[in-house]
């Protein structure tokens, strides 16, 4: 069974491969990184709901990196834009499109949560991040699982209804 933030860099990867001339990496790839290249990197979170609900946040962090050497700083930032707008769309959110591009997995939430400009002086690069904040589940919230958010006396005997 893949963990849900593998199953989320391959989503995003598949999100974004359409983009001409970006090449994309995820967090497992090692190895030289060809300019222009966004990175994805996901790492599982905290569960919520309650223990051993099977429903994840999981943090990921995209970043698009060019040589500053091969474009100038408006050209990095169309290029940059270009990312964002893959993300988003005005047809359809980031949740059906990331479970668009998977199987036996729900997303309940996908969002940006901030973005931060960086140069790395090392490399002569310019790096433009975004980070995500995506909640999901690995089971498609069949009938009975906890995860399928149906909190009632027969199904969850240990929640009391507030009256």
């Amino acid at each position: 069974m893949t963990s849900p933030q593998f199953i989320i860099e391959d989503a995003l990867e598949a999100i974004l491969t359409p983009i001409s001339g970006l090449n994309v990496y995820v967090s497992n790839r090692r190895g030289a990184r060809f300019f222009p290249y966004a990175t994805i990197r996901a790492s599982i979170g905290s569960q919520l709901i309650v223990p051993a609900s099977g429903v994840f946040e999981v943090p990921v962090e995209l970043s698009y990196s060019d040589s500053a050497v091969r474009t100038n700083q408006t050209t990095f930032e169309s290029n940059y834009f270009e990312v964002f707008a893959a993300l988003y769309e005005e047809s359809d959110t980031l949740v059906n499109r990331i479970e668009d591009e998977t199987t036996n997995f729900k997303v309940y939430m996908a969002r940006i949560t901030s973005q931060s400009p960086t140069i790395r002086t090392d490399k002569r690069a310019w790096v433009r991040g975004l980070n995500l904040s995506v909640i999901a589940s690995r089971v498609p919230t069949p009938s009975g699982y906890i995860a399928a958010l149906q909190f009632n006396d027969h199904r969850n005997s240990q929640y009391l209804g507030a009256i």
